[in-house]
C-alpha cells in the first residue's frame, strides 16, 4: 500500500477540524486579551496596530478592533514628525482595508474605516477611490456598500454628474436587475435635472424619459422587481405642497391637523391663529410626542367662550402664498375649518400623455399574460395615478385580484386599499357639516392612515371592520372623539390603547380579547364607560 494517500475517515475529519477551530479559537481570545489589556493601559503603538490587523485579516467585521485601530492612528499621527510619515501610515490602513474588503466586499467596517482614512487625511486621493469603486462593481454590480461608498466619494470629489448619470445607465443596460443603480440613478435624477420653473422634483422631459427607459426594463422581464419598485418612485416624483388640512377648536383643546409631517418651529413661523380677529399665542405640542407630526394641539390660554364669534388661522406657504381657512361654529363653542383635499397626483400634461400610454402597454401585456402580478399592480397604479375617482371601481376590483394570485402579500393590498377607499371618501366628507365618520365602502378597513384628517370628529365608528391591535396606536390621532366603536374587529390586546378623553368606548365581539385584560383596562380608565 505505499505510494497512496491515506483517506481520512469522515470522524477523524471532524475530529481534525474541531481541533484547528478550538486552536483559532486559543489563539483569536489571546490576541483579542492583549490588544483589550493593551487598550486599557493606554499603549497606543505600532505592536496594537500589529496585532489588531492580523485579527481583522481572519474577520474585518470586529468594529471594536477598527475603533482601536482609529485611536492609535491618531496617537501616532500627533507624534509624526512630518506629513511623509502619516501619508505612509493611513496608505497602509487603505491597504489593509482593501485586503479585508477581498475577504468579505460587504463588510460595513471595512468600508466605514476607509471613509474615516480619507476624510481623516490630508491629501486624499479621490479619483483613485473612484476607479476603486469602478474596480468592485464590475466583480459585483450590485453590492450595494460599493455604490453607497460611490455616492460618498462623488460627495467629496464633485465629479460631472452627467457622466455618473451615464455610468448608471451603463450599468443598468448590462442588468436591469440592479436594485443599487436604480437607487443610485434616482438621487442623481434629483440633482441633475430639478424642475427649478414648475417646482417638481424632476423636469418633464426627463421624468417621461425614466418613465420610457424603466418600462423596458420591466417589460423586458416582468417577474424583476427591480424596475417596478424604480417605476412607482418615478410615479410618486410629483410636487407636494404642505397644507393644513382641518383646524379645531373646542373648550378642552385646539389642533391643527397637516398633510404632510412638520415641526413645532414651523408651525411657529408659517402659522397664525386668530381668535376675534386678533393673533392668539401659544405653543405647540406634537400629538405623538415626535419632533416631526402631521397633528399638532395648540396650547394658548384664550378662553373658549360666547365672546368668540369667530375663528380663522393663517398659513403661509412655502411658495409664499397665503392659505387661510375660516373656521365654521359646529356646536356651542366648537368651532372646525377644513380644507379643500386632493389625492390626485398631479403631472405635467407630457407625463400624463406617457402614463395613459403605458397603461395601454400594460394592458396589453396583461392579456399575454394574466397572471403577472407586477404588470397588474402596475396598471393598477396607472389608473390611480391617472384618475383615480374614475378609475376606482376598477383598482378595487385588481387589487382584490391581486389578493388571490398574490396570497403571501394579501395584507399589503388590503392596507393599500384601505388607503385608496379613505383617500376616496374624504372629499365628500369634508364637503358635510358632520362631527361623525364611518367607512363609506363594503371592503373592510385593515388599516388608519390619514386618520388625523378625522381628528375632529366627535364620534368615530370602525365597528365590523378588519382591525388588529397594531392599529391602535393610532387612534391618538382622535384628539376630540369622545365616542369610539371597535366592536366586531379583531383586536387582541389592549396594551398599546393610547390615551383619550373618551366618553364611551365599544369592544363588543372582539373574541379574542382577554376578559381579564378588559377588566383591567376598564379599572385604569374608570371615566370611560365600556361596552364589551
Amino acid at each position: 500500500m505505499h505510494g497512496r494517500l491515506k483517506v481520512r475517515t469522515s470522524e477523524e475529519e471532524k475530529a481534525r477540524k474541531e481541533k484547528e477551530r478550538q486552536e483559532k479559537l486559543k489563539q483569536f481570545k489571546y490576541a483579542m486579551q492583549k490588544i483589550l489589556t493593551k487598550r486599557k493601559n493606554g499603549e497606543q503603538d505600532k505592536e496594537q496596530l500589529d496585532l489588531t490587523e492580523k485579527v481583522l485579516c481572519s474577520n474585518p467585521d470586529i468594529h471594536t478592533l477598527w475603533n482601536i485601530r482609529r485611536e492609535v492612528l491618531i496617537s501616532i499621527g500627533k507624534m509624526a514628525d512630518n506629513e511623509e510619515t502619516i501619508s505612509k501610515l493611513y496608505d497602509s490602513e487603505l491597504h489593509l482595508t482593501e485586503y479585508c474588503l477581498k475577504i468579505n466586499p460587504k463588510s460595513y467596517c471595512s468600508w466605514l474605516q476607509r471613509e474615516w482614512v480619507l476624510t481623516t487625511r490630508t491629501d486624499p486621493d479621490w479619483k483613485k477611490e473612484l476607479e476603486l469603486c469602478n474596480t468592485y462593481l464590475k466583480l459585483d454590480e450590485r453590492n450595494f456598500h460599493t455604490w453607497d461608498y460611490r455616492h460618498f466619494v462623488v460627495s467629496k470629489c464633485k465629479p460631472p454628474l452627467q457622466e455618473e448619470f451615464e455610468f448608471t445607465t451603463e450599468k443598468l443596460y448590462d442588468n436591469f436587475s440592479n436594485y443599487s443603480a436604480w437607487h443610485y440613478r434616482s438621487k442623481i435624477l434629483l440633482e441633475l435635472y430639478p424642475d427649478l420653473v414648475g417646482g417638481r422634483p424632476i423636469q418633464d422631459n426627463h421624468h417621461k424619459h425614466e418613465l420610457k427607459m424603466v418600462q423596458s426594463a420591466a417589460f423586458t422581464d416582468p417577474d424583476d422587481t427591480s424596475a417596478w419598485f424604480y417605476q412607482r418612485w418615478l410615479l410618486g416624483a410629483v410636487k407636494e405642497t404642505v397644507r393644513v388640512v382641518t383646524f379645531t377648536v373646542t373648550p378642552q383643546k385646539t389642533t391643527a391637523a397637516w398633510n404632510k409631517f412638520v415641526s413645532a418651529e414651523y408651525i411657529s413661523s408659517q402659522l397664525k391663529v386668530y381668535f376675534n380677529d386678533t393673533i392668539t399665542e401659544g405653543k405647540w405640542i406634537s400629538c405623538n410626542e415626535h419632533e416631526y407630526d402631521n397633528l399638532w394641539i395648540f396650547d394658548h390660554n384664550k378662553e373658549i367662550s360666547d365672546d368668540i364669534i369667530n375663528v380663522k388661522v393663517e398659513h403661509k406657504m412655502l411658495d409664499d402664498e397665503n392659505e387661510i381657512i375660516t373656521c365654521e361654529k359646529y356646536e356651542p363653542y366648537v368651532f372646525i375649518g377644513k380644507n379643500n383635499i386632493c389625492f390626485q397626483n398631479q403631472y405635467s400634461e407630457a407625463v400624463m400623455k406617457e402614463l395613459n400610454e403605458q397603461l395601454d402597454s400594460c394592458r396589453q401585456l396583461l392579456a399575454l399574460e394574466p397572471d403577472s402580478k407586477w404588470t397588474l399592480l402596475t396598471t393598477t397604479v396607472f389608473l390611480h395615478c391617472i384618475n383615480a375617482s374614475l378609475y376606482h371601481k376598477e383598482v378595487v376590483e385588481n387589487l382584490e385580484t391581486l389578493k388571490k394570485v398574490d396570497s403571501l402579500r394579501a395584507g399589503y393590498y388590503n392596507d393599500l386599499l384601505s388607503k385608496w377607499n379613505i383617500e376616496q371618501q374624504l372629499p365628500c366628507d369634508y364637503k358635510k357639516n358632520s362631527m361623525h365618520y364611518k367607512n363609506g365602502f363594503n371592503e373592510k378597513l385593515t388599516s388608519l392612515p390619514h386618520l388625523q384628517y378625522y381628528n375632529f370628529c366627535k364620534s368615530v365608528d370602525f365597528s365590523n371592520q378588519d382591525l388588529t391591535s397594531c392599529a391602535l396606536p393610532c387612534l391618538k390621532k382622535l384628539q376630540h372623539c369622545k365616542e369610539l366603536d371597535l366592536s366586531g374587529n379583531k383586536l387582541t390586546t389592549l396594551k398599546k390603547f393610547p390615551y383619550l378623553d373618551l366618553e364611551v368606548l365599544n369592544l363588543e365581539n372582539n373574541p379574542d380579547l382577554n376578559l381579564e385584560e378588559i377588566e383591567l383596562f376598564k379599572e385604569k380608565h374608570k371615566s370611560i364607560k365600556i361596552i364589551y
